[in-house]
C-alpha cells in the first residue's frame, strides 16, 4: 500500500479530501481546533501536550504517551489548548464487504468506534511511540518510514483491539460507552505502571492518575486485566529485573535497584515467588 507523509503545522477548518493512499502525518500545532476527516480507520498519538477530540457527541481526552483508535464514520474535531506534537496514521476506506459474522458484530459493539490506549501497554503502542519520537526529531525520516509504519499497524492492530475488547467486555457497567470510558481510565493507570517499573507505586497514586477512587480502581482493574494493580506492577518490575539478569548486564544488587527493591534480599524473595528460583540461578540458566 502506498503511504504518503507530510508535516502539519497549521489548523484546518475542513477535513482533507479522502485519499486512496495511506497517510502518515506529523502534527506540530499551536492552540486551536482542526476538522478531522474519518473516511477510514485512523490512529492518533500524542507525543507532547494534550488533545481533546469531539467524536459522535463525546469529548475524549488524549494525553502525551496515549493514542486513539478511531474507526470510519462522521468527521470529528481535534482541539489543543497548548502547543502539541502528535502523529496520525490514516488508512483509506476499505471496499464494500459483506456483513461481518454475528460474533464479530458483537465484538464491534463492545469496542465501539473509538477507544483510547496507553502507548506503553502494547508492543504496537510502544513501537508507534518510538517511531513518532524518531520522526519528531527528524521529520525527513517520515517519508522513508511511512510505509513501514503503516505495514506495522496493518499487521499488529488486531492484537491490542482484541485485548481491549475482552477487557471492556469484563467490566460490569451498564452502558458500552461507560465501559469504554472506564477502560481508557484503567489503561491510563496501567500505562503509569509500565512507565514506573523502577519504584513502587501506591494505590492512591494510581487512583489519582486514573481519576477513580481506590476502591473502584482496584475492583475494575482486576476485572479488566486479571490482576490487582499492585500485583500487576510487581510482575512488571520482576520481569524487568529478570531481563536485566538474563542479559548479563549486572549483579543481583543492581537488578534490585533497577526494579525498585530495597536490596538484593528483598528482590530474591519476590523473585523466587514469581520464577521459582533464585535470581543468580535464573541468570545462569538464561545464559546456558
Amino acid at each position: 500500500m502506498r503511504a504518503d507523509f507530510f508535516v502539519m503545522d497549521q489548523h484546518i477548518d475542513a477535513p482533507r479530501a479522502p485519499s486512496d493512499a495511506a497517510r502518515l502525518v506529523l502534527s506540530r500545532l499551536g492552540p486551536g481546533s482542526t476538522a478531522i476527516g474519518a473516511s477510514g480507520l485512523s490512529l492518533k498519538m500524542v507525543l507532547e501536550g494534550e488533545e481533546l477530540y469531539r467524536i459522535d457527541g463525546r469529548d475524549i481526552r488524549v494525553r502525551a504517551g496515549e493514542f486513539l483508535y478511531l474507526d470510519a464514520g462522521a468527521d470529528c474535531i481535534g482541539t489543543n489548548r497548548t502547543a502539541t506534537t502528535g502523529m496520525c496514521l490514516m488508512l483509506p476506506r476499505a471496499p464494500a464487504a459483506p456483513p461481518p459474522p454475528a460474533e464479530t458484530a458483537r465484538d464491534d459493539l463492545v469496542l465501539g468506534r473509538v477507544v483510547g490506549f496507553s502507548a506503553q501497554t502494547t508492543s504496537l503502542g510502544r513501537a508507534l511511540h518510538d517511531y513518532g519520537r524518531r520522526i519528531a526529531r527528524n521529520p525527513e525520516a517520515g517519508t522513508a518510514l511511512a510505509s513501514e509504519i503503516i505495514a506495522r499497524v496493518r499487521t499488529g492492530l488486531a492484537e491490542p483491539l482484541a485485548e481491549s475488547g475482552a477487557a471492556i467486555a469484563n467490566l460490569k457497567t451498564a452502558k458500552p460507552s461507560t465501559r469504554r470510558e472506564l477502560y481508557q481510565r484503567l489503561d491510563r493507570a496501567r500505562g503509569h505502571l509500565h512507565d514506573h517499573t523502577g519504584r513502587a507505586v501506591t494505590l492512591g497514586e494510581l487512583a489519582s492518575v486514573a481519576g477513580l477512587s481506590q476502591f473502584h480502581l482496584a475492583r475494575y482493574f482486576k476485572l479488566a486485566f486479571g490482576e490487582a494493580p499492585i500485583a500487576y506492577h510487581r510482575s512488571l518490575r520482576l520481569d524487568r529485573a529478570a531481563q536485566f539478569l538474563a542479559a548479563g548486564e549486572g549483579s543481583v544488587a543492581q537488578a534490585a535497584e533497577l526494579a525498585g527493591y530495597s536490596d538484593a534480599v528483598a528482590l530474591s524473595h519476590a523473585f523466587r515467588k514469581r520464577f521459582g528460583c533464585a535470581p543468580q540461578r535464573y541468570a545462569m540458566g538464561a545464559r546456558d
